[in-house]
C-alpha cells in the first residue's frame, strides 16, 4: 500500500471511530468504501475486527439498558445471515468483489436513508438480524438492518442492544470467515496497525460529540458512502 493510500485510510479509520463514538453510527460507512479503493483484499475481516472495540465500548457503556429478549432473536438471525454472507463471498469471484462490497454500500446508504416504520416483532426482529449477518460477513457493514428496525426505541435501548449485538454478531462472523478461509494474519496485522488511530479516534469523540450532533452529519456520511459505493461497483464492473 503506497504511503498516500494509507494517510487516507488511517484518516478515514480515525474519522469513522469519532463519527460512531459520538453519535452512535458511521464506521463502517466510512471506512469500508475506502478500503473498497485502497486495499479490497482485507475485506470485510480487517473491518470487523476493528468494529470489536468500538461495539465493547459502547457495550459496557450502555449495557444496563439492553433488552435481552430482543437481543436473542437478533443473534438468531444474524447467525443465519452470517453462513449466506460467507457462502456470498465464496461465490463472487475476486475481480467482482468491489462490485459485491460497493453493492453493499449503496444498500447500507438507501436502508439508512429512507428508514420507514418497521414494527417491532420477534419476526423482524430475526429478519433484521439476518440481513444483519449477510452484510457483516460479506461487506462488514451490519448496522444499518438492525438501526431499522429498532428505530422507534429509546436512544440507550438502540445503542446498548445493538451493540451487544454487534460484539456478538461480529465475533460470529469473525468465527465463520476463518472456517471458509476468508480470515487470515495479514487482516489481523492490519487491523493491529490501525488500532491506534481507533482509540484515538474514541478519545475524541468525547470531545466533539457537541460538535457533530448536527442535522447535516448524516446526510453528509450518507452521500460520501453512496458517491464511493457508486464509484467501486462501476469500476468493478468496467474493470
Amino acid at each position: 500500500m503506497a504511503w498516500v493510500e494509507l494517510l487516507v485510510l488511517l484518516f478515514a479509520v480515525a474519522a469513522g471511530a469519532v463519527v460512531q463514538g459520538s453519535v452512535g453510527f458511521g464506521f463502517a460507512l466510512v471506512v469500508v468504501p475506502v478500503l473498497t479503493f485502497v486495499r479490497p483484499d482485507v475485506l470485510p475481516a480487517t473491518v470487523l475486527l476493528l468494529t470489536l472495540p468500538l461495539s465493547v465500548t459502547m457495550a459496557v457503556r450502555e449495557r444496563r439498558a439492553v433488552e435481552v429478549v430482543g437481543l436473542v432473536y437478533l443473534l438468531a438471525g444474524r447467525l443465519v445471515g452470517a453462513f449466506v454472507g460467507a457462502g456470498l463471498l465464496l461465490l463472487v469471484s475476486e475481480e467482482y468483489l468491489s462490485v459485491l462490497f460497493g453493492g453493499f454500500v449503496l444498500v447500507a446508504v438507501l436502508t439508512s436513508s429512507l428508514a420507514p416504520e418497521v414494527s417491532l416483532s420477534n419476526r423482524t426482529k430475526v429478519a433484521g438480524g439476518v440481513a444483519s449477518g449477510i452484510m457483516g460477513t460479506a461487506a462488514g457493514i451490519g448496522g444499518p438492518p438492525l438501526a431499522l428496525i429498532f428505530q422507534s426505541r429509546s436512544g440507550p435501548e438502540i445503542r446498548a442492544t445493538l451493540a451487544v449485538a454487534f460484539v456478538f454478531g461480529t465475533t460470529l462472523s469473525l468465527l465463520i470467515l476463518a472456517l471458509v478461509g476468508r480470515l487470515g494474519p495479514e487482516h489481523l496485522l492490519l487491523a493491529l496497525e490501525l488500532l491506534p488511530v481507533l482509540l484515538l479516534g474514541l478519545w475524541a469523540a468525547s470531545f466533539m460529540a457537541n460538535l457533530l450532533t448536527g442535522r447535516w452529519l448524516r446526510p453528509a456520511i450518507l452521500l460520501f458512502a453512496a458517491a464511493a459505493g457508486l464509484a467501486a461497483v462501476l469500476l468493478g464492473l468496467t474493470g
